[in-house]
């Protein structure tokens, strides 16, 4: 019976993150060369403002960060589980909230138009990522 099961494998939380990041990365060096340094700024803010607090989710929610990490697995782990996620969301929640407000209480050369453009490609660049390696596993 064990067979016809194939084994659990981490989500691919990590990959998605550093595939974001280099895709941010890209356009800011673009970004840098053609439109100048305020507007790459705010794209790399927006950017690292999705992908550092969904790194953190995706870590926190699989407890592959923290004290019990790797230890979610089976049918009996689901409560422990459900609770993991709702804190990994919780947290990822406080740290964009934090987030925002630090660069714009900080950062005063900044283009809050492409930040929020940036903030918003990313989180649609997740959603295709999580899609295409969903449908590929």
């Amino acid at each position: 019976m064990a067979g016809l099961f194939p084994p659990m494998r981490n989500p691919p939380v990590v990959q998605i993150s550093l595939i974001q990041l280099a895709v941010v990365l890209l356009a800011v060096v673009a970004l840098e060369f053609t439109l100048g340094r305020v507007i790459a700024l705010s794209a790399l803010l927006g950017g690292a403002l999705c992908v550092v607090p969904n790194l953190y989710f995706g870590l926190r929610a699989f407890e592959l960060l923290g004290p019990n990490r790797g230890k979610i697995r089976g049918a009996r782990a689901s409560q422990r589980a459900v609770g993991s996620f709702y804190r990994a969301e919780t947290g990822k929640f406080v740290m964009t909230l934090v987030g925002f407000a630090l660069v714009f209480t900080s950062v005063k050369t900044l283009n809050p138009a492409v930040l929020f453009i940036s903030y918003g490609l990313c989180v649609i660049l997740q959603w295709i990522l999580v899609a295409r390696l969903h449908t590929k596993g």
